[in-house]
């Protein structure tokens, strides 16, 4: 090798090895140093509440390997990129325009530092607040958290007694005082910012936020980064741990800000045509006549054949009756003494399924007939208000007098607003119950609500008038306020006891008001029907834990009701047109549902929703749909689950469970946006269309 070649390589190594050290000085510099220490900053937090939570919840996580996690870590760093990339993006602009003489102001060193901590502050909160949200649903922020921020009394009472609250104002206070003064000292470290010409300035300005924007989108992809690519997995503390929660929390915002169009972009839903004549075959039984309503094909007649009875009707909606402590569904030891000896002595289904995991949901499947919709429920979505179609308003239409009793704030949820716009005369709430203050965080306890209940009953027999009443229970409901000394409570305070011991109360209650009301005139002539507003004890390892949607149901009438049991599958929709065919005679509805009594042994089906999944329950095969996911198949019994491969003839299966949940969603989504799930002569024409 020449001189001349030997001299021009040591040449090029010192360019190079000036360039390494320009580009070192440039990061080092305060011009850019305090958009990498913030962003390392971040994504370490977030990482770390990952870890913490993986952790806490490693129980179940046994069947995810390590190539399971360290996708949850790499996928999830995407995720968090995105709000990062949005906090920076002002401070990439401010930090790449300024002038060289700006840094050497204190006062605009210290804004930068402000800025800087008050985001990571404000990220620490987020993950505070979130780590508590999860470790109780199971889940990232989502949209319950707009839903609870609409009743700041109720969560707050729940919070301050559930949880130390008052420490994440002190950490706030302490983390913006404590990193302000330790980033303030972090970026005067190393060389200040070489001279930039404006030009240079304004490109790397570009640069910076061109970054940034790339972190907004999640990658460099065609699209940005959606829910989907969470559901690598089938196991859903893993999928909701690689989710970011403000990216959780802004998807929420955003669906309910356009009342959940944006779920066309996430399931192939069927042609309209097909989805009409599918779900047609689903809730269509013998003696049901179409009435050729416009706008709505599930408006049909039915002809009982039997002389019309009118029975009081009591619907008794029990906060979280489901579950282990369930001895009527299967379970033992049994803390419902109570209501198993109810369920002998009436008809009792045990294969029903709630239609999701909140009260709300509950509420819209038993009343209304319908499955409510994803994200914001139907009782707070302003289509609705006024001009839905419910059970109390058949009732009422019929000549009854309709209550909605409950031991809480009617307020809540839109309960009131909701039910009395739609043919509810009277609501009982808290404030009618108890004036002396001795309610709990959600409520009074349910002995005190049940007793009202049988007190408001025996008025209206008196009167001669018959009712329709709904009535929803509230004890069994964390934190678990529970009087004492009415019943036998096991001895403790961790959170299983406490939970058993709701149950226990919530039962003695139950059985305290059929006591009551036995001895009353009104109890020969009233049909009471009891079902769990949903399901509890979810099994975080499944992406929809599809056992613990299942909860009890019973239709109880000594005299009218001949006792049983039944193994067909059910849903809360069917709850409506089961309650009006015991009444025999002639009706009219549209609810999503079907006479439970008239379907074959074995038979029926259920749809059920929570966060992004949606599931379909037929005979003893279910499908589970992640969004733009691929579905799965189950075998599915009274009390297990078990994943299937989908092959040979299983395609088939799920390919039908697939086309019939589907269609039958999509039903449900078309009637309540045409704002046709309404009687025809009370129906008003909207203009959003059907979606």
């Amino acid at each position: 090798m020449s001189g001349t070649s030997l001299q021009d390589d040591k040449v090029s190594g010192r360019a190079i090895a000036a360039r390494g050290r320009d580009v070192l000085a440039w990061l080092l510099s305060q011009r850019i140093r305090p958009l990498w220490i913030t962003a390392v900053v971040l994504l370490v937090l977030f990482a770390g509440f990952r870890a913490g939570l993986l952790l806490a919840r490693g129980n179940w996580l046994v069947d995810i390997g390590a190539a399971g996690i360290t996708r949850c870590f790499v996928v999830g760093m995407r995720y968090d990129a995105m709000p990062i990339g949005y906090m920076l993006l002002p401070l990439a602009l401010v930090l790449s325009l300024a002038p060289r003489r700006a840094f050497a102001r204190p006062r605009f060193r210290q804004a930068v530092a402000t800025y800087a901590v008050t985001i990571v502050a404000l990220a620490a909160v987020v993950e505070v607040v979130g780590a508590a949200f999860f470790l109780h649903f199971g889940a990232r922020l989502n949209w319950m958290v707009a839903d609870h921020a609409m009743h700041p009394k109720e969560v707050a009472m729940y919070i301050w007694g559930t949880y130390p609250a008052w420490l994440v104002p002190i950490g706030f206070i302490a983390l913006m005082y404590l990193g302000r003064r330790a980033f303030s000292r972090l970026f005067r470290l190393g060389p200040g910012p070489a001279e930039r010409r404006l030009w240079q300035r304004v490109v790397l300005a570009v640069v910076s936020a061109a970054l940034c924007i790339t972190a907004c989108r999640g990658g460099l992809g065609r699209r940005s980064l959606r829910q989907e690519a969470a559901y690598f997995s089938d196991n859903r503390v893993v999928i909701q741990l690689t989710m970011n929660n403000v990216f959780t929390l802004a998807k929420a915002t955003r669906s309910h800000l356009n009342d959940g169009h944006d779920e066309n972009e996430l399931f192939p839903f069927p042609p309209d045509r097909l989805a009409v004549e599918v779900a047609k075959k689903l809730v269509f039984q013998p003696g049901d006549a179409p009435q050729g309503v416009r706008g709505n094909p599930f408006w049909r007649r039915v002809e009982t054949h039997r002389r019309q009875m009118d029975y009081n009707m009591v619907l008794i909606l029990m906060e979280s009756m489901a579950g282990k402590p369930v001895g009527a569904m299967g379970y033992s030891p049994t803390h419902t003494p109570n209501f198993d000896a109810l369920c002998r002595e009436g008809m009792f289904f045990n294969r029903v399924y709630g239609v999701g995991g909140r009260t709300n949901r509950g509420m819209m499947g038993t009343l209304c007939g319908h499955p409510d919709l994803r994200g914001q429920t139907i009782l707070k979505r302003p289509l609705a208000q006024g001009k839905f179609l419910t059970l109390p308003g058949i009732f009422r239409n019929r000549g009854y007098r309709t209550l909605f009793i409950y031991g809480g704030d009617p307020n809540f949820d839109n309960m009131r607003g909701f039910l009395s716009g739609n043919g509810v005369e009277t609501v009982i709430g808290q404030e009618q119950i108890a004036s002396n203050g001795l309610a709990g965080n959600w409520g009074v306890p349910d002995e005190m609500m049940l007793k009202k209940a049988h007190a408001t009953f025996l008025q209206l027999d008196r009167a001669g008038k018959k009712f329709f009443a709904a009535v929803l229970t509230v004890s069994n409901h964390e934190p678990y306020d529970l009087p004492t000394g009415r019943c036998e409570l096991l001895p403790g305070d961790d959170e299983k006891i406490k939970r058993i011991n709701g149950f226990r109360y919530a039962d003695w209650a139950l059985g305290q008001f059929f006591r009551m009301a036995r001895t009353a005139q009104y109890f020969k002539r009233t049909i009471f029907v009891l079902v769990a507003d949903h399901g509890r004890n979810w099994d975080q390892r499944r992406i929809l834990d599809l056992p613990s949607y299942r909860i009890p149901l019973l239709i109880y009438a000594p005299g009218i009701i001949t006792p049983g049991a039944s193994d067909v599958v059910a849903s809360q929709t069917d709850i409506p047109p089961t309650i009006l065919s015991l009444l025999g005679g002639t009706f009219e509805h549209c609810f999503l549902g079907r006479n439970l009594l008239a379907v074959e042994p074995g038979d029926g089906f259920a749809f059920l929703h929570e966060d992004y999944a949606l599931g379909f329950v037929r005979r003893d095969r279910a499908i589970v749909y992640p969004p733009l996911g691929r579905p799965l198949l189950f075998r599915i019994d009274d009390m297990n689950v078990e994943k299937i491969k989908a092959s040979g003839s299983r395609r088939d299966v799920l390919r039908t469970l697939q086309r019939d949940m589907f269609s039958f969603y999509l039903i449900a989504k078309r009637l309540y946006f045409d704002g046709a799930y309404v009687p025809p002569q009370r129906r008003q024409t909207t203009t959003s269309g059907p979606q």
